[in-house]
């Protein structure tokens, strides 16, 4: 059959599926189960349906005589059709081909995935089907009673441009418990053509090495501060023990055994810096990412010996983020994921500032060394728009001018933009020759109907506002990208496009969704501004203010739970927030721990201070002017007889300013005296804690008083804080 199809010469090849809503053809499946290829056939029978009211049925096996048919992967005989090496390298790896022969149309592939993307390839392609969102409402079939396609004839190969498209939204942007959420999120990336080379890429070194294999040899634990100890799931190992090479590969060859369907397995670290400190491990390489990818070389090394064919995956991110130094040269089977760590996240990495000229900087030295890279994006940060499409393109287009044939971003949140920019990423990362402009020229009148022109504008909008600011990604620049004003005009702006389709419930449902993602919006404006007027002022009004808009915010997103319209990251923030409103404060009525912590972004708690002297509240926590003297003072205390046992000082920014000092001092005796406890230490370090059992254990209250001298220079004096212990 694939002789008989590529000897065709006819130039062009037409097909009538359907003809004045009467069925013309048969879908063929091969015989047995098929997962993969079931509920694509399904859909393109009910695209079909859709489109024409003609029902297509549906064959297993060998196709009816003298019918039309849509082979999926079979001959007309219902036999597999296996592929040569040469045309599976031509299409590698999900890619598909369509072949023509006499009536009928043959969706082929090596993989049965291949053969799916077929199916999502003649509806978008061919008959202009489109998926923008998911769920029902994101789906979009054009009406016409006889529906044809035009093909060439023979076999024509079809590729995708990215050998990973796997955009994805993660736990926060979408809820866990929402399993029809969930499911129609997979099935609307499937449609869109998701996918590429099979595998996992998490961070994961718990696996090959865990805490049991540590306890039993102690030469794979990493060594920290001079001790080997097993740190169970926030494990690092040790790189230079003898044997860490072969129980690692042996770990990656048990997991190719056991699913050799997967074309890669992660060797990643684990989500910290806790890197191994052992003077071998340090001879590795002068660098965390020199050791990491000389450790990672070998085991990729000894995985293609035992698996060829099989790759290993690393993600260059936090202390091994830049690229090692040297002659150090990544192994042929290694496929490197890339994060975008640290850095502006709105504005384009091409872009000419300080975290964007970092970022290339990484990018391209690691792209000297590497056989390939993919991209690791951060998107979706904050609780509004994110309509940065023209920036999607100018990115994309900078990875492939380096090499890079993979992307792989994570959407910390969903909202307003957001499918529509993952819809994008699909498209331009399967099509090199794909541009943006375009598909939003087929996106907004398609998807919002007569509304597109209203629409469009609205997002504009926003686009070229948050292009204008920037930002790294904290939700102090929210009022910033969103100023208010924007928010009311484009609420006043989408009322009238709901006015425009009116009289159609699937177009108005889809502004609707845009509708309360910018209600929410503005909500959250609301909660952020009157908190920080609160935080200022201590007035009950700004708080009862705050306070309600929060809970106004929370009821709203409750309401549309289930809905697919937004995440749920902006609302774990405004739920903090409303706590912290809230909060008790530093009073404690339970024996056992306790922990009282404040990040100080826009004054954060400090209200709850007992005084506050010298600091003034900024965006990012409490600030001095040059050589003035800040001093806040906490009044942490039990109740019911209880008293502090013990309590250290952690997740803390204290200034030690150029030409300054600092202090904290505690008074047990409500101020009259003050010891210190610490001075001139530069207290700058999530992972660093500071002991106070010594000055507070067995009182029922004390006075903690956090003190920065500024030097000539006006500077951040204090950010984030926290304080933990126990009472009993």
């Amino acid at each position: 059959m694939l002789a008989a199809l590529a000897c065709s010469a006819v130039p062009g090849w037409a097909l009538t599926l359907v003809q004045g809503g009467a069925a013309r053809c048969v879908i063929v499946l091969p015989a047995g189960e098929q997962p993969v290829l079931q509920p694509a056939a399904e859909d393109l029978q009910a695209c079909l349906r859709k489109m024409s009211g003609a029902q297509v049925p549906i064959a297993t096996g060998a196709a009816p005589a003298g019918v039309t048919a849509i082979l999926l992967g079979v001959t007309r005989e219902g036999s597999r059709v296996e592929l040569t090496p040469e045309q599976v390298k031509a299409t590698w790896p999900d890619g598909y081909y369509l072949a023509t022969r006499g009536k009928d149309l043959a969706l082929l592939a090596a993989r049965p995935e291949g053969v799916r993307n077929a199916v999502y390839g003649l509806l978008e392609d061919q008959l202009g089907c489109h998926w923008f969102t998911p769920g029902e409402v994101g789906e979009y079939v054009p009406s016409r009673r006889t529906v044809e396609v035009t093909l060439p004839a023979g076999m024509v190969p079809i590729k995708p441009d990215f050998e990973v498209r796997s955009p994805w939204y993660n736990g926060n942007a979408v809820p866990r418990s929402e399993k029809v959420e969930l499911a129609e999120i997979a099935r609307w990336s499937t449609r869109n053509r998701a996918g590429g080379l099979r595998g996992y890429a998490g961070q994961d070194w718990i696996s090959p090495f865990p805490r049991a294999l540590q306890e039993q040899e102690p030469g794979l634990q990493a060594m920290l501060n001079g001790k080997r100890a097993p740190h169970g799931a926030d494990a690092q190992v040790c790189m230079s023990y003898p044997r860490a090479v072969e129980i690692a590969v042996s770990y990656l060859a048990s997991v190719f055994n056991r699913h050799p369907e997967l074309d890669y397995y992660t060797f990643s670290p684990n989500d910290n810096d806790n890197y191994c400190q052992c003077p071998d491990c340090l001879a590795m390489g002068k660098t965390p990412s020199e050791r990491v990818l000389r450790f990672s070389n070998a085991v990729a090394e000894g995985v293609a010996a035992h698996c060829p064919g099989k790759g290993v995956t690393i993600l260059p991110y936090s202390s091994t983020i830049a690229p090692p130094t040297g002659d150090l040269v990544g192994a042929r089977n290694l496929y490197p994921i890339i994060c975008s760590y640290q850095m502006e996240q709105v504005k384009p990495k091409t872009d000419d500032n300080a975290w964007c000229n970092t970022y290339r900087g990484r990018v391209t030295g690691w792209m000297k060394i590497l056989p390939r890279a993919w991209s690791y994006d951060y998107l979706g940060w904050f609780p509004g728009p994110w309509p940065l499409f023209q920036k999607l393109e100018t990115e994309q287009d900078w990875y492939r001018s380096l090499g890079f044939s993979g992307v792989m971003p994570e959407y910390l949140d969903r909202n307003m933009g957001t499918d529509i920019h993952m819809w994008l990423t699909w498209k331009l990362s399967w099509n090199k020759d794909a541009r943006v402009a375009d598909l939003l020229r087929t996106f907004y009148p398609e998807y919002y109907g007569a509304a597109a022109g209203t629409m469009r504008g609205v997002f504009e909008s926003f686009e070229r506002q948050m292009l204008s600011v920037g930002s790294t990604g904290e939700y102090m620049n929210v009022p910033r990208l969103y100023p208010v004003s924007l928010v009311d005009e484009a609420l006043a702006r989408v009322g009238e496009a709901r006015k425009l389709v009116a009289q159609d419930r699937a177009l108005d449902a889809r502004i609707e969704r845009d509708e309360n993602c910018l209600k929410l919006l503005r909500l959250f404006l609301d909660a952020y501004s009157f908190g920080g007027k609160y935080r200022r002022s201590g007035e009950a009004a700004d708080q009862a203010k705050a306070v309600a808009a929060g809970e106004a915010y929370g009821q709203l997103a409750d309401r549309l739970r289930g809905t697919l319209t937004v995440g749920r990251t902006a609302g774990s923030f405004v739920q903090a927030g409303l706590e912290a409103l809230k909060d008790p404060g530093t009073e404690f009525a339970k024996a056992g721990p306790f922990t009282y912590l404040d990040n100080l972004d826009d004054g954060g708690k400090v209200f709850q201070a007992k005084s506050r002297s010298g600091y003034s509240i900024g965006t990012y926590g409490l600030c001095l002017a040059a050589k003035a003297t800040g001093e806040v003072v906490y009044n942490l205390r039990t109740s019911g007889g209880l008293k502090f046992k013990d309590a250290l000082l952690h997740s803390m920014y204290l200034s030690l300013p150029a030409g300054g000092h600092n202090s904290v001092e505690v008074s047990r005796d409500g101020g009259q005296t003050w010891v210190v406890a610490y001075q001139d230490v530069r207290m700058a370090g999530g992972a660093m804690e500071y002991d106070l059992t010594a000055q507070i254990a067995g009182t029922q209250s004390f006075l903690l008083k956090l003190k920065v001298q500024a030097g000539g220079e006006e500077c951040l004096g204090i950010d984030n804080w926290a304080i933990s212990g126990t009472i009993e």
